[in-house]
Protein backbone atom coordinates (compact mmCIF):
# COMPACT_ATOMS: atom_id res chain seq x y z
CA UNK A 1 0.00 0.00 0.00
CA UNK A 2 2.99 2.22 0.57
CA UNK A 3 4.57 1.75 -2.46
CA UNK A 4 1.74 2.09 -4.45
CA UNK A 5 0.68 6.02 -2.75
CA UNK A 6 4.16 6.84 -2.93
CA UNK A 7 4.08 5.75 -7.01
CA UNK A 8 0.27 7.67 -6.97
CA UNK A 9 2.47 10.65 -5.61
CA UNK A 10 5.34 10.25 -8.13
CA UNK A 11 2.79 10.39 -10.81
CA UNK A 12 0.41 12.82 -10.10
CA UNK A 13 3.42 15.56 -9.49
CA UNK A 14 4.55 14.83 -12.64
CA UNK A 15 1.30 15.68 -14.03
CA UNK A 16 1.07 18.65 -12.54
CA UNK A 17 4.57 19.51 -13.59
CA UNK A 18 3.51 18.89 -17.20
CA UNK A 19 0.55 21.32 -16.67
CA UNK A 20 2.51 23.68 -15.26
CA UNK A 21 4.79 23.57 -18.21
CA UNK A 22 1.89 23.31 -20.79
CA UNK A 23 0.61 26.90 -18.70
CA UNK A 24 3.70 28.32 -18.73
CA UNK A 25 4.49 27.66 -22.72
CA UNK A 26 1.50 29.55 -23.34
CA UNK A 27 2.47 32.70 -20.87
CA UNK A 28 1.36 31.61 -17.78
CA UNK A 29 4.28 33.77 -15.42
CA UNK A 30 3.15 32.10 -12.04
CA UNK A 31 3.38 28.46 -13.68
CA UNK A 32 6.92 29.43 -14.84
CA UNK A 33 7.69 30.75 -11.60
CA UNK A 34 6.33 27.43 -9.62
CA UNK A 35 8.28 25.31 -12.58
CA UNK A 36 11.36 27.38 -11.60
CA UNK A 37 10.99 26.63 -7.47
CA UNK A 38 10.56 23.37 -7.99
CA UNK A 39 13.92 23.13 -10.06
CA UNK A 40 15.55 25.14 -7.43
CA UNK A 41 14.02 23.54 -3.82
CA UNK A 42 12.20 20.54 -5.13
CA UNK A 43 9.31 19.23 -3.30
CA UNK A 44 10.25 16.37 -1.19
CA UNK A 45 12.65 15.23 -4.22
CA UNK A 46 16.05 13.25 -3.77
CA UNK A 47 17.14 15.29 -6.94
CA UNK A 48 19.64 17.99 -6.31
CA UNK A 49 18.65 21.69 -7.42
CA UNK A 50 18.80 22.32 -10.84
CA UNK A 51 19.44 26.17 -10.56
CA UNK A 52 19.65 26.84 -14.20
CA UNK A 53 16.56 25.46 -15.57
CA UNK A 54 15.08 27.33 -12.20
CA UNK A 55 17.13 30.60 -13.39
CA UNK A 56 15.23 30.16 -16.44
CA UNK A 57 11.97 29.79 -15.02
CA UNK A 58 12.43 32.52 -13.07
CA UNK A 59 13.74 34.73 -16.22
CA UNK A 60 10.26 34.22 -18.34
CA UNK A 61 8.43 34.97 -15.22
CA UNK A 62 10.17 38.27 -14.33
CA UNK A 63 9.59 39.10 -17.44
CA UNK A 64 5.89 39.17 -17.33
CA UNK A 65 6.37 40.85 -13.52
CA UNK A 66 6.14 38.14 -11.19
CA UNK A 67 7.51 40.01 -8.08
CA UNK A 68 8.43 36.25 -6.63
CA UNK A 69 10.17 35.73 -9.98
CA UNK A 70 12.09 38.43 -9.76
CA UNK A 71 12.73 38.66 -6.33
CA UNK A 72 14.56 34.90 -6.96
CA UNK A 73 16.57 35.96 -9.83
CA UNK A 74 17.76 39.02 -8.01
CA UNK A 75 19.04 36.09 -5.25
CA UNK A 76 20.13 33.85 -8.32
CA UNK A 77 22.37 36.91 -9.73
CA UNK A 78 23.65 37.95 -6.54
CA UNK A 79 25.26 34.48 -5.16
CA UNK A 80 25.95 33.10 -8.69
CA UNK A 81 22.86 30.34 -8.80
CA UNK A 82 22.33 29.33 -12.38
CA UNK A 83 24.04 32.43 -13.62
CA UNK A 84 26.97 34.45 -13.25
CA UNK A 85 27.56 36.44 -10.48
CA UNK A 86 26.38 40.06 -10.90
CA UNK A 87 25.51 41.86 -7.45
CA UNK A 88 24.47 45.43 -9.90
CA UNK A 89 22.66 43.06 -12.31
CA UNK A 90 20.57 41.30 -8.97
CA UNK A 91 19.76 44.71 -7.70
CA UNK A 92 17.86 45.53 -10.77
CA UNK A 93 15.84 42.60 -9.98
CA UNK A 94 15.47 43.56 -6.82
CA UNK A 95 13.82 47.17 -7.38
CA UNK A 96 11.72 45.34 -9.19
CA UNK A 97 10.05 43.04 -7.15
CA UNK A 98 10.00 45.84 -4.51
CA UNK A 99 7.99 48.03 -6.93
CA UNK A 100 5.44 45.45 -6.34
CA UNK A 101 5.35 45.32 -2.91
CA UNK A 102 7.81 41.99 -2.04
CA UNK A 103 8.85 42.88 1.41
CA UNK A 104 12.08 41.06 1.31
CA UNK A 105 13.22 42.61 -1.59
CA UNK A 106 12.60 46.03 -0.22
CA UNK A 107 14.65 44.66 2.24
CA UNK A 108 17.67 43.52 -0.04
CA UNK A 109 17.10 47.12 -1.78
CA UNK A 110 17.35 48.94 1.56
CA UNK A 111 20.71 47.08 2.45
CA UNK A 112 21.90 47.45 -0.88
CA UNK A 113 21.64 51.29 -0.73
CA UNK A 114 22.94 50.92 3.03
CA UNK A 115 26.45 48.94 2.25
CA UNK A 116 26.49 50.86 -1.40
CA UNK A 117 27.33 47.50 -2.87
CA UNK A 118 25.45 47.80 -6.45
CA UNK A 119 24.20 51.34 -5.38
CA UNK A 120 25.14 54.74 -4.68
CA UNK A 121 25.50 54.24 -0.87
CA UNK A 122 22.20 56.31 0.19
CA UNK A 123 21.06 56.00 4.09
CA UNK A 124 17.76 58.00 3.17
CA UNK A 125 17.13 55.86 0.63
CA UNK A 126 17.87 53.02 2.80
CA UNK A 127 15.50 54.06 5.59
CA UNK A 128 12.75 54.73 3.00
CA UNK A 129 13.11 51.12 1.78
CA UNK A 130 13.05 49.45 5.20
CA UNK A 131 9.95 51.38 5.91
CA UNK A 132 7.88 49.68 3.06
CA UNK A 133 9.04 46.82 4.19
CA UNK A 134 9.03 46.58 8.10
CA UNK A 135 5.30 48.10 6.97
CA UNK A 136 4.89 44.59 5.56
CA UNK A 137 5.83 43.12 8.78
CA UNK A 138 9.53 41.83 7.49
CA UNK A 139 11.15 41.61 11.20
CA UNK A 140 14.59 42.05 9.79
CA UNK A 141 13.36 45.59 8.12
CA UNK A 142 11.94 46.58 11.41
CA UNK A 143 15.02 45.78 13.94
CA UNK A 144 16.98 47.65 11.00
CA UNK A 145 14.84 50.51 10.90
CA UNK A 146 15.19 50.65 14.72
CA UNK A 147 19.00 50.77 14.42
CA UNK A 148 18.74 53.61 12.08
CA UNK A 149 16.28 55.32 14.45
CA UNK A 150 18.71 54.93 17.04
CA UNK A 151 22.24 55.88 15.48
CA UNK A 152 20.22 58.61 13.30
CA UNK A 153 21.29 57.22 10.54
CA UNK A 154 19.38 58.33 7.61
CA UNK A 155 16.49 59.70 9.55
CA UNK A 156 16.15 62.03 12.63
CA UNK A 157 17.29 60.11 15.82
CA UNK A 158 14.59 59.31 18.03
CA UNK A 159 15.23 56.01 20.78
CA UNK A 160 11.21 55.63 21.40
CA UNK A 161 11.06 55.15 17.70
CA UNK A 162 13.86 52.90 18.18
CA UNK A 163 12.35 50.88 21.14
CA UNK A 164 9.06 50.63 18.65
CA UNK A 165 10.81 48.80 16.03
CA UNK A 166 13.11 46.64 18.23
CA UNK A 167 9.76 45.56 20.20
CA UNK A 168 7.86 44.47 16.48
CA UNK A 169 10.90 42.76 15.16
CA UNK A 170 11.30 40.64 18.64
CA UNK A 171 7.65 39.81 18.94
CA UNK A 172 8.62 38.12 15.90
CA UNK A 173 11.47 36.16 17.37
CA UNK A 174 14.15 37.93 15.79
CA UNK A 175 17.28 37.73 18.05
CA UNK A 176 19.17 40.56 17.65
CA UNK A 177 16.09 42.92 18.03
CA UNK A 178 15.56 41.49 21.65
CA UNK A 179 19.08 41.79 22.74
CA UNK A 180 18.65 45.66 21.64
CA UNK A 181 15.14 46.05 23.78
CA UNK A 182 16.56 44.05 26.09
CA UNK A 183 19.70 47.05 26.24
CA UNK A 184 16.76 49.63 26.09
CA UNK A 185 15.01 48.57 29.24
CA UNK A 186 18.36 47.93 31.09
CA UNK A 187 19.60 51.34 30.47
CA UNK A 188 16.61 53.00 30.10
CA UNK A 189 16.62 54.33 26.19
CA UNK A 190 13.35 55.06 24.59
CA UNK A 191 11.53 53.38 27.66
CA UNK A 192 11.35 53.62 31.18
CA UNK A 193 14.10 51.55 32.72
CA UNK A 194 13.14 48.19 33.65
CA UNK A 195 15.01 45.42 34.74
CA UNK A 196 12.44 42.43 34.68
CA UNK A 197 11.58 43.78 31.26
CA UNK A 198 15.17 44.08 29.99
CA UNK A 199 15.64 40.00 31.63
CA UNK A 200 12.77 38.93 29.71
CA UNK A 201 14.29 39.99 26.25
CA UNK A 202 17.49 39.29 26.79
CA UNK A 203 16.25 35.51 28.11
CA UNK A 204 14.37 35.15 24.99
CA UNK A 205 17.86 35.64 23.01
CA UNK A 206 20.07 33.80 24.83
CA UNK A 207 17.24 31.09 24.55
CA UNK A 208 18.31 30.77 21.04
CA UNK A 209 22.19 31.37 21.53
CA UNK A 210 22.87 34.92 21.76
CA UNK A 211 25.73 35.18 23.39
CA UNK A 212 25.58 38.62 24.43
CA UNK A 213 22.51 38.48 25.77
CA UNK A 214 23.50 35.83 28.17
CA UNK A 215 26.28 37.67 29.07
CA UNK A 216 23.57 40.94 29.99
CA UNK A 217 21.94 38.21 32.14
CA UNK A 218 24.80 37.31 33.90
CA UNK A 219 25.43 41.25 34.55
CA UNK A 220 21.86 42.27 36.17
CA UNK A 221 22.07 39.00 38.17
CA UNK A 222 19.21 36.85 36.17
Amino acid sequence: MGKFTRRLARRKAMETTKSLEKLAAQGNADAAFRLGYRRAFGRKRGKPADWRVAAKWWKQAAAAGHARAEFYLGACFEYGKGTRKDVPRAVVFYHLAARHGHAAAQYNVAISYRKGDGEVKDMALAVAYYKESAAQGDAAAQRDLGVCYHEGQGVEQDDEMAAKWYRLAAAQGDALAQYNLGLCYKCGVGVKKNRGHAARWFRKAAEVGHRKARRQLIEIGC
